[in-house]
């Protein structure tokens, strides 16, 4: 006989020794004791590795007499001795559709062959509970008196449980059930008071204690294997809460020690869940018990464990800050040597992960081989990637109230990273406000600050997320041979050194979701805060960020900055032309800054002779100098132009015409020559990108530097096809 047999018939016997198994739980475990995984068994025995799933599933109730055979042949048994285990298996199961069934590992509930009988009776629901609650040993009189009867039993209390035992009978005595005779032997009168008397496994809170207590004997044993399969089923006889339709009795002591038991075999269930690799199978009970008992630390390092082995490190991070909050706020505690060795294993990626890569999936000994050079993870550091900040800034009053509100009050969080997008026309100040309110709030992220330009709109293209994340990890700390070439595994171990920390992360220039969705932290304590020309409504619908939008300055504000950079003594000189120049700018920041640097150039030049300049040669026809500044404008609107599809640009090139306010879809299809729906969606188009404001339903308006950059594309159009 091979090990493979011999393995396999010593776990028939030790089976066999517990109890009547379905056969697919005995293929399993052969299978198991023998080390094998399905496709190798399936091989040895000649059979399809879905054939093999299908019987380990119980989804075949009688496989072919060629399937039987092959099995026999592999596990040394007798194919004969198979269907007999299989006959007594379907007997025993249809012994137990026919028999009697009680539960209380949720609602009770009275079944005989699949129809379950509603007990209606507050008195009688009472009294099955605690006789099943108590089973096998009785339920004295005084116990049964004072559960019926809460308050104050009445003098004839015991006549009354004699006429309650009687309709118990008569439940139990349901058709086809048998004779009275019959159904008064499911509920005996002891010496103290009544018990009923069936099988264990006809009460499920005992047919759980069963198959409990022998998962840990064969634990103990060091039959892992086995124990999973016991514990797994122990686990199963639970459909929800102990009694949860009579929450006085959930409170008897025997059922707080059921409660306290199933806690028990599910942490022995997790335990051979993630030794077997097979962590999903577990994640949902332990959320769910942990939910129940959330200052419970071993299930809540189960859960973190589970979380963090099915490749949900964040949530895993999550469950060990909301923990270590609780702890805090209730007891005034930090969590305790078995959850913050979890949250350590989580932290270094020492896991098993059967459903997702692993970063570090070699042992240590493997590792220092493949990597002779490689040290380990540093400690963390502080970043401090903040640019400065723009000097002679204005206005955005209420833009930094609103991020003060989104960003920092913690109220509003609920366990969610804060998160913020700015977005605006180009040059319209968004990434100077953004750092105007990042250096303001230095103090309340005190573990550093990340920034990095995403070059959504730039020559060079845009930088993609894992690009982003490099530079990232190498601000935190981590060396290069431990950042991972992989973008999901880089955003986890990202995600991983930023748990527990208050970081700022400024995600600046974006231009679409897929650059930001990857950097954004699992750690409520952080806060993002992303500047972008596009509106993304897909980042702000389905992750929650919010939108706040970063329009032009108003005509006092960019009168202020004016005078701020070209000197109060000089526009105050200039009144009147200052206020005009300001307004020929429309309020766009960039263009006021290139305009003011133009007029600090000639000291000599007056602001009025500069102004007529403009109003004569144009903003966009002006000759440029080798590092002109003025170019810088029309390439910020050329970016965002380009970036379009042709529909969209063309409709741009069309609103040159234009005045720039009133416009509507309705007059852009008369120009356009198409329909009102095609030109309503071209002119969203723009909207989104920026370059055009909705100051009303389907009411359009454009500033005032961009309509005469289109108005210049609409005459280079217009020569061009003259030629």
């Amino acid at each position: 006989m091979s090990n493979f047999q011999s393995a396999g018939a010593a776990t028939s016997y030790r089976l066999q020794q517990r109890g009547p198994f379905p056969f697919h739980i005995r293929v399993r475990a052969f299978r198991q004791s023998a080390g094998m995984t399905q496709r190798q068994f399936a091989e040895a025995s000649g059979i399809s590795v879905r054939t093999l799933r299908d019987i380990e599933s119980g989804r075949v109730e009688q496989p072919q007499a060629r399937t039987l055979r092959a099995l026999a042949v592999v596990l040394g048994l007798d194919a004969d001795e198979i269907r007999r285990s299989m006959t007594n298996s379907r007997k025993s199961a249809a012994q137990d559709r026919s028999g009697l069934r009680i539960g209380i590992l949720g609602d009770l509930t009275i079944e005989r062959g699949g129809i379950v009988s509603d007990v209606r009776s507050l008195k009688l629901r009472r009294l099955l509970s605690l006789l099943a609650l108590c089973h096998p040993q009785s339920a004295s009189f005084d116990v049964i008196g004072s559960t019926l009867w809460p308050k104050e039993p009445p003098r004839s209390y015991q006549n009354l449980i004699h006429t309650y035992v009687s309709q118990a009978r008569g439940l139990l005595r349901s058709s086809g059930s048998g004779s009275a005779g019959q159904a008064a032997s499911y509920l005996i009168r002891t010496p103290t008071g009544y018990a009923l008397s069936v099988g264990h496994d006809q009460v499920d809170l005992t047919r759980f204690r069963d198959l409990a207590k022998k998962a840990r004997q064969s634990h103990a044993q060091g039959e892992a294997k086995v124990a999973y399969e016991l514990a797994a089923l122990a686990h199963q006889c639970w459909r929800g809460p102990i009694l949860a339709d009579e929450p006085q009795l959930a409170l008897h002591p025997e059922a707080t020690a059921a409660v306290r038991q199933r806690i028990e075999n599910l942490l022995l269930y997790a335990d051979l869940a993630l030794r077997f690799e097979q962590p999903e199978q577990v994640v949902s009970a332990l959320r769910a018990a942990a939910g129940d008992d959330p200052l419970h630390e071993g299930l809540q390092a189960r859960l973190i464990l589970a979380l963090a082995s099915c490749g949900e490190q964040y949530e895993a991070l999550r469950v060990f800050a909301d923990v270590t909050q609780r702890l805090d706020a209730e007891l005034g505690l930090q969590p305790g040597p078995e959850i913050r060795q979890v949250h350590q294993r989580v932290l270094l990626q020492q896991l098993s992960w059967p459903r997702s890569v692993l970063l570090f999936r070699q042992t240590e000994d493997a590792l220092r081989e493949s990597r002779p050079s490689a040290s380990p993870l540093p400690p963390e550091v502080k970043p401090s990637q903040l640019p400065a900040r723009t000097r002679h800034f204005v206005g955005r009053a209420a833009q930094l109230q609103e991020l003060n509100q989104m960003l920092l009050a913690p109220g509003e969080r609920d366990g969610q990273v804060p998160a913020a997008l700015l977005t605006g026309p180009p040059g319209g100040g968004k990434t100077a406000l953004a750092l105007r309110w990042a250096h303001r709030v230095l103090d309340h992220f005190p573990d550093g600050q990340l920034y990095i330009d995403l070059h959504g709109h730039a020559r060079r293209g845009p930088l993609d997320a894992q690009a982003a994340l490099i530079s990232f990890l190498r601000a935190l700390g981590v060396p290069g041979e431990h950042i991972p070439d992989h973008l999901d595994e880089a955003a986890n171990l990202y995600r991983t050194r930023l748990s527990g920390r208050r970081v700022l992360v400024v995600l600046d220039n974006a231009r679409d979701e897929d650059q930001i969705r990857p950097l954004i932290p699992g750690d409520a304590g952080c806060a993002v805060l992303v500047t972008s020309r596009n509106t993304l409504p897909c980042l702000v619908a389905r992750d929650g960020i919010r939108r706040i939008a970063v329009d032009a300055l108003d005509d006092e504000e960019a009168l202020m900055l004016l005078g701020r950079l070209l000197g109060p003594e000089r526009t105050e000189a200039e009144s009147l032309a200052a206020m005009a120049l300001s307004r020929y700018c429309d309020g766009l920041p960039l263009v006021i800054r290139v305009l003011a640097t133009r007029l600090a150039q000639p000291p000599c030049l007056s602001i009025a002779q500069y102004y007529v300049e403009l109003q004569e040669a144009g903003l966009f026809r002006q000759p440029s100098l080798p590092g002109d500044l003025l170019s810088s404008v029309q390439v910020a609107f050329e970016l965002s132009y380009a970036a379009l599809p042709e529909p969209a640009r063309r409709v741009f090139r069309l609103l040159g015409r234009t005045e720039g306010t009133h416009i509507t879809a309705y007059t852009v299809a008369d120009a356009a020559g198409t329909t009102p729906t095609e030109a309503r969606w071209s002119l969203y188009q723009l909207v989104d990108a920026s370059l055009l404001r909705e100051y009303a339903h389907s009411r359009f308006s454009m500033p005032g530097p961009l309509l005469r950059y289109a108005k210049v594309l609409l005459d280079r159009e217009e020569q061009f096809q003259a030629v």
